[in-house]
């Protein structure tokens, strides 16, 4: 059936996905929750110029499983943008969720991630180095599990304030959801599924 603007929602590739990723370690620095030498193999890379269409907007999917040690400390979640070679903690922030104190000695608790990416630009009076894109997003875990507080569940990202942040468009790049904590211990996070939904 033809739509009334003929958009297009699809799945990017890739889609399949034959393994799981690894497991990633967080520490009191940003770390990419899928391997960040693996992120530009995957759909949350983008080509130049991809976001200066207003309007296109990424809905990105993720399951795993999330441990923590003894002194986990505070978690907070991010969503970057970040143009060239991907790096842990790198690009531009474009939501960050709130500091939650995690829960001490859990492990392999299922995790669910939806994260959303638009681009708010008008193509009329936007300047494509600096172009709008407006990001938010929330993580679940199971909730007998208590990972963090029920109180911050879903973890929403980002905590206060939506907004727009500026970055550059003409580049190629990719978009990725880091993890850090406060504590002192050896946790981790794997993600085994991942699915970018994209509406053009």
């Amino acid at each position: 059936m033809a739509g009334e603007t003929q958009n297009y929602h699809e799945t990017r590739d890739p889609y399949f996905q034959s393994a799981d990723f690894s497991a990633v370690s967080p520490l009191t620095t940003s770390i990419s929750v899928v391997p960040i030498l693996r992120v530009p193999y995957t759909s949350l890379a983008f080509p130049a110029g991809y976001w200066l269409k207003s309007g296109r907007r990424w809905s990105i999917y993720m399951l795993g499983r999330w441990t923590h040690a003894a002194t986990p400390g505070n978690i907070t979640a991010e969503i970057r943008h970040q143009t060239g070679t991907p790096s842990d903690a790198g690009g531009t922030i474009l939501a960050t969720s709130a500091a939650v104190v995690g829960a001490a000695n859990k492990t392999n608790i299922t995790w669910w991630g939806r994260f959303i990416v638009e681009a708010r630009g008008d193509a009329s009076t936007f300047v494509p180095t600096a172009t709008p894109l407006f990001a938010y997003g929330m993580i679940w875990h199971e909730g007998s599990s208590a990972l963090w507080a029920a109180a911050s569940m879903p973890l929403f990202l980002p905590a206060t304030a939506p907004a727009a942040v500026n970055v550059d468009a003409t580049l190629a790049g990719t978009i990725h959801v880091d993890v850090k904590r406060s504590g002192s211990t050896a946790e981790s996070i794997q993600v085994h599924d991942l699915a970018v939904n994209s509406l053009t």
